[in-house]
């Protein structure tokens, strides 16, 4: 048993981490989060109906995801708090994943376990994980793909191979971007490896086992009529950019780019600074200085800043938020927020760290005119930057979208390399996770608790006979309750006699004032607001008091 443990260290460590997290910050409560009313709505339909119907809300293939929550529903009954339960089950998986990519790249043993807990306190991942959505289940499948296609190409067997393509089909399942993956391992192999005709089957098998397996799940759901009408909706968008292309896509591209970069830079501020040095080409130093000041000028000047990308990270805290009063903002917070000098500094931070990614593929693109040996891990994570991170260049790109990107970008510039940080840089290392512990945790316990109070103010209101009509509780209230696919404007169907809101203005009639629990800065109050204007005109009381 001594032995078991010490073998397996690390990752009960990591469990006692993720259990501790899930405990401070508490995952329970029956109430839909962002776009996961939808796939709630799927499970719920699956579990109570007994048949799948994917609703177009979104243009996913969300097969995987829906029977992955079914399984649990089936087990301890449908709410949200299982489903919740479910996604935290993958994001542990997630993490034993990005920490078997980290070793099997040959970090240092120190930068592997820093790597993992900083992916672990990222807080679009930790606020992700206590939803219904679809990034990490998505994120674990595929960092386990990536792990297995890294130990294909070192030890150049077909099992790690088969396993790989395994946990395409359960990406392909979750979201049809799961195409990326055969495609960066046809890269790499051609790219890593002589084309022999072992070399060239290995490359091309599991891209043709990809296109098998997506052409029979389209026909099964096709002839089923379990396609939604928004079905690969984003993938059309794509090739209208591409064949259309102009100034407008151009730029776009230069933006998202930069703006995705800096995230990873600065989320990963410290690995990307101790692995900036290696890179001492002539006036390196020039360069750099004139890369942070020009590009981070270019971001503020365009308005861009960090966290520009909605919708989870957001302001001073996660989200996104959805009340009335942020209805169509979704990348604000209550207040406070944080000043603009502070995303400034961010934005700055972010850049200058993401310097060291730059001068990677610069590195990567020398090397490979001078057709010198490059690692297999470099290849396989530059192939995955180039090949994933396209195609949300041209058509948008949220900040939920990056998650992969986050530790392929740690394999990237840390790969094979012995050299350990200094003490000193460990200490500002550790202090800088120990910040964004307390942003992630908080900011995920904040995000939980103003929506457990939210429905627990709106399901008084419906108790108290208010119709659901009548309630302005924001988008997941509204859609939850009143999206319909024969409907074309069905959200015109809430008449707000009652509004819940962050904030209100003096003319307002408010009725009660509800308070949350917060760990960030801020008052955490919410108000329920009575139009008296339009009860009127229903014949509507209020039915809340002080």
């Amino acid at each position: 048993m001594v032995k078991l443990i010490n073998k397996y260290k690390d990752q009960l460590g990591f469990l006692v981490l993720w259990l501790l997290l899930i405990f401070i910050i508490n995952p329970i409560g029956d109430f839909p989060l962002n776009d996961d009313w939808c796939y709630g709505k799927s499970v719920r339909t699956l579990y109570q109906d007994g048949y799948l119907k994917l609703y177009n809300w979104g243009e996913m293939t969300l097969v995987g995801h829906v029977y992955w929550g079914y399984f649990f529903t089936k087990i301890f009954g449908f709410s949200f708090t299982v489903l919740r339960w479910s996604t935290l089950v993958l994001g542990y998986a997630t993490i034993l994943g990005i920490y078997n990519l980290l070793k099997a790249a040959k970090l240092v043993r120190w930068m592997v376990l820093f790597g993992t807990a900083l992916c672990v306190m990222n807080p679009i991942f930790l606020s992700l994980s206590f939803s219904f959505m679809t990034d990490v289940p998505f994120l674990c499948v595929s960092i386990w793909s990536l792990y297995l296609f890294l130990k294909a190409l070192q030890t150049n067997r077909w099992q790690p191979i088969y396993w790989a393509v395994f946990f395409c089909f359960w990406a392909f399942l979750i979201r049809q971007l799961a195409w990326v993956f055969p495609v960066v391992w046809l890269l790499t192999v051609l790219f890593t490896k002589k084309r022999t005709v072992k070399n060239i089957t290995q490359a091309l098998l599991p891209l043709l086992m990809m296109v098998v397996f997506s052409l029979v799940f389209s026909y099964i759901m096709d002839s089923q009529g379990l396609l939604p009408k928004r079905y690969n909706s984003k993938f059309t968008v794509l090739l209208g950019s591409i064949t259309n292309l102009d100034l407008g896509v151009f730029f776009r591209f230069i933006s998202y780019f930069l703006r995705s970069v800096a995230y990873i830079g600065f989320l990963f501020a410290p690995i990307h600074i101790f692995y900036l040095n290696r890179y001492k080409f002539k006036a390196y130093h020039v360069w750099t200085i004139v890369y942070t000041v020009v590009v981070t000028a270019a971001i503020i000047l365009a308005g861009k800043t960090i966290p520009s990308l909605d919708n989870v990270w957001i302001d001073f805290g996660v989200g996104p938020i959805t009340l009335a009063d942020h209805s169509g903002n979704f990348t604000t917070t209550p207040s406070p927020r944080a000043p603009v000098w502070f995303w400034q500094m961010v934005t700055a931070v972010g850049v200058f760290s993401s310097v060291a990614l730059i001068f990677n593929l610069r590195q990567f693109i020398i090397a490979l005119f001078n057709k010198k040996i490059i690692s297999h891990e470099v290849v396989l994570s530059v192939m995955f930057f180039v090949v994933y991170l396209t195609p949300f260049l041209i058509v948008g790109v949220y900040d939920r979208y990056l998650l992969p990107l986050f530790p392929m970008a740690i394999v990237l510039l840390g790969a094979n390399s012995k050299k350990n940080p200094k003490e000193m840089f460990q200490y500002c290392a550790f202090g800088f996770l120990g910040v964004l512990t307390w942003f992630s945790v908080s900011a995920t316990h904040d995000y939980l608790s103003w929506n457990r109070v939210r429905w627990e103010a709106l399901n008084e209101l419906t108790d108290s006979g208010v119709s659901k009509e009548h309630i302005q509780g924001g988008a997941e209230f509204v859609t939850w309750y009143h999206f319909s696919e024969e409907r074309e404007r069905w959200w015109e169907i809430v008449t707000p006699v009652y509004t819940l809101v962050f904030q209100h203005e003096k003319k307002d009639q408010v009725i009660k004032t509800y308070h949350y629990r917060r760990w960030l800065p801020g008052n955490g109050d919410m108000y329920m607001i009575f139009n008296s204007v339009l009860a009127e005109e229903i014949k509507i009381k209020s039915h809340v008091r002080e």
